[in-house]
């Protein structure tokens, strides 16, 4: 199993010991697991041993050299939408992180595909949720890597989502311009919620159908920010159907992550439909589309109890 690696940098929470920090930040161990590790000598700083109490300070490096374990189930299938020498385009499913994180290492989509494809090298230039299904990007060179993350950092694409949210959407369009931060009441470090002193965020909702207790919407984030279209449509009072997140108690959250509740029959509605982005080398736009299939399925299906 690779060993994780972290730069450390004091937070807006100030000093903590290497304890704090994990428990904090990795939650898929608790208090006396990861004290177990750091006392077996997995956890390191700059290269040393320590102990739980282990006072932090920025720019150290911590190291986690994980333990073998076995990872959640995930839904490995996926459809290849383009490729050439430098880009590599997929439809992933609703059921797979697409790179590690937490639980998961090898169940990550950029590892499967480098298994699959026979690759040496594959870096992920974008990430969807877990849960969320679509259009993923990946770069098969660094070169190509390097330019589409300042492509991304500039703003030079343009994606579209399609998402079912709870309740009766109130109008054919809504613009959310509304700054996103870390939720301040909220233990999830994940948890985002819009502050005043947030980062600027905008995202547009259009009304496409009506359903049972529920709209189906086309999703236009205008900025790109950690869980924006979820916490914007939570924001408004209309959360994406299943998120397990977003209008649900930290308690809750915990809950569904301890209990591996991870089906993909039980996911939240959210798919990514396209993405256009300048080629890296022909510095030409092109588009991938992903329908969403899967979700209209899902919904059909009453994979969800409607309300």
């Amino acid at each position: 199993m690779p060993k994780l690696t972290f730069q450390y940098v004091v937070g807006v929470q100030g000093p903590e010991t290497i304890l704090e920090f994990l428990c904090r930040r990795f939650r898929y161990h608790n208090q006396a697991e990861w004290i177990d590790r750091i006392m077996e000598g997995r956890v390191t700083v700059n290269g040393r041993k320590i102990l739980p109490h282990h006072p932090l300070e920025s720019h150290q490096k911590i190291t986690y050299d994980r333990p073998e374990q076995q990872e959640p189930e995930v839904d490995a299938r996926y459809r290849i939408l383009f490729q050439d020498d430098h880009l590599l385009a997929v439809e992933k499913s609703g059921n797979i992180p697409t790179s590690p994180s937490g639980k998961y290492w090898n169940n990550c989509l950029v590892h499967i595909l480098k298994d699959d494809l026979g690759m040496d090298r594959l870096h992920a230039v974008h990430r969807l949720d877990r849960e969320t299904s679509g259009v993923n990007l990946f770069a098969k060179t660094p070169e190509a890597a390097g330019k589409l993350g300042k492509i991304f950092g500039e703003g030079k694409v343009e994606k579209t989502y399609t998402a079912i949210l709870k309740g009766a959407f109130p109008a054919k369009e809504v613009v959310v311009n509304a700054p996103l931060g870390k939720d301040p009441a909220s233990t999830i470090h994940i948890r985002q919620t819009v502050l005043p002193e947030g980062r600027p965020c905008i995202t547009r909702f259009q009304l496409l159908a009506r359903l049972d207790g529920a709209s189906l919407v086309r999703v236009v984030p205008v900025t790109g920010r950690t869980h924006q279209i979820r916490a914007h449509a939570y924001h408004l009072g209309f959360p994406v159907y299943g998120d397990k997140l977003y209008g649900i108690t930290d308690d809750d959250f915990r809950h569904s992550v301890d209990n591996d509740h991870r089906s993909s029959d039980a996911r939240h509605l959210l798919h990514a439909t396209s993405l256009s982005v300048p080629h890296p080398v022909t510095d030409q736009t092109i588009t991938f589309v992903s329908q969403p299939r899967d979700i209209f399925q899902l919904w059909v299906g009453q994979a969800f109890i409607k309300s």
